[in-house]
């Protein structure tokens, strides 16, 4: 089970000095998260840590296609690609936090797929069209991994139609597992390709600590992040029980977008308790707990099937948790 680490990019040293660690520490690719609002510029933030790494994958996770035009940011990952031996990987999605900042909403599927076709012939091709209008990148002919992001039942037929891998946050419980198997696979089918040759991850928040509850505590503020998108625009197809169905309604509307999977932060953590979530969010979203429950979790993960795991750790202490985890989970 390969295993890749999500990073929030902080000063540029200190990321620096966190690549460096989850490579040293056995994690197999790393992902920066990009809201401009919130957390650095995504793009120079992920040069860091290719320059901080020899071997594993690197890029954004993920990108929308309202706060950047496609020419600009195939340049910006061909650029890091030509840079540093071909590690760069893409990853893009609706948008959220970093678009709801601005006062915008996320974009439908129909954008999406333009948005990723565009991006694909710009690197490949050197033009494209975009909102029927000509672009063009005249320097760079190579290709580059694209992963979408995708957790409802059209993004995921569209991941396995067009995507190079899928970032699959639909949930870790085996029916939605399945289901977002079958809807990948039926995109991959209908574009004459196979689910194996498609790079799945799924999406975790994830903790350890001797005292499980505080792991579980302490996340909060990412469950609840994972809660306001997945079940963005609807909640058919998302096997959300009928009294789940208020509550997740309730904290979309009250979730404060400017502290978006900030750990240190209140609001969006209390949420989850108060509206009675925390149970269904950690089951549904998260590995989090001792070293032995994290590691029974990962065991049921593999029984469903799941080979790749992006773990996003909004904890604390970051590097804390990537050692904990590399020596009492991933190494046992």
């Amino acid at each position: 089970m390969k295993q890749g680490l999500v990073l929030t990019p902080p000063d540029p040293a200190t990321l620096a000095r966190w690549s460096s660690l989850a490579e040293e520490t056995g994690f197999d690719a790393i992902w920066v998260t990009d809201s401009q609002s919130l957390y650095r510029e995504v793009f120079a933030s992920v040069g860091v840590c290719l320059s901080s790494t020899r071997q594993i994958p690197c890029g954004p996770c993920v990108i929308n296609p309202i706060t950047r035009h496609p020419a600009v940011a195939a340049s910006a990952i061909a650029t890091l690609s030509e840079m540093h031996g071909e590690r760069a990987v893409l990853g893009l999605g609706s948008g959220d936090s970093a678009v709801l900042n601005l006062g915008m909403k996320p974009v439908r599927v129909a954008r999406v797929r333009a948005y990723l076709i565009a991006l694909r012939s710009l690197l490949e091709e050197g033009r494209a069209e975009y909102e029927g209008r000509a672009c063009i990148l005249n320097w760079f002919k190579r290709r580059v991994p694209l992963y979408l992001a995708a957790e409802g039942p059209r993004m995921l037929r569209l991941a396995g139609e067009l995507a190079d891998g899928v970032i699959v946050g639909s949930g870790l419980v085996p029916e939605m597992v399945r289901d977002s198997k079958a809807l990948i696979e039926e995109g991959a089918r209908a574009a004459g390709r196979r689910i194996e040759d498609i790079d799945l991850w799924w999406m975790a928040k994830v903790n350890v600590h001797e005292d499980g509850e505080r792991a579980r505590r302490e996340i909060r503020a990412g469950l609840a992040g994972s809660a306001h998108h997945a079940f963005n625009f609807t909640l058919e197809g998302k096997h959300v029980p009928p009294g789940m169905a208020g509550p997740i309604r309730e904290l979309r509307r009250r979730y404060v977008f400017s502290e978006h999977a900030m750990a240190e932060k209140d609001a969006n953590a209390a949420l989850v308790d108060e509206l009675g979530l925390r149970g269904f969010l950690l089951e549904r979203f998260a590995i989090a707990g001792t070293p032995e429950e994290c590691r029974a979790r990962l065991g049921e993960l593999e029984g469903m099937g799941i080979e790749n795991i992006r773990l996003t750790a909004h904890v604390p202490d970051r590097p804390a948790f990537m050692r904990l985890w590399s020596e009492e989970v991933m190494g046992r």
